[in-house]
């Protein structure tokens, strides 16, 4: 009988742990996660403050837009 008992508070207290620990690590995750997305967003915020908006290299000025831009095609030239 005493053995049943010791078994029995071995197995809740072994269950009870085990929820504790899986509770522990899911926490953990999605802290990391997070604390990982604010970081991301933060940094990129940082790096388009300091670049600028990220746009093709034609429209970053008129002269390279000017230089990029596409002619009408000469047909005759090509018939």
């Amino acid at each position: 009988m005493i053995l049943a008992d010791a078994l029995d508070t071995l197995w809740t207290l072994l269950l009870a742990g085990g929820l504790w620990l899986l509770l522990l690590a899911a926490t953990a995750t999605l802290a990391l996660y997070s604390i990982a997305a604010i970081v991301y967003g933060t940094v990129r915020l940082a790096w388009r403050a300091v670049r600028g908006p990220h746009r093709p290299a034609w429209a970053r000025s008129r002269t390279a837009a000017a230089r990029w831009a596409r002619r009408e095609p000469d047909y005759e030239e090509a018939a």
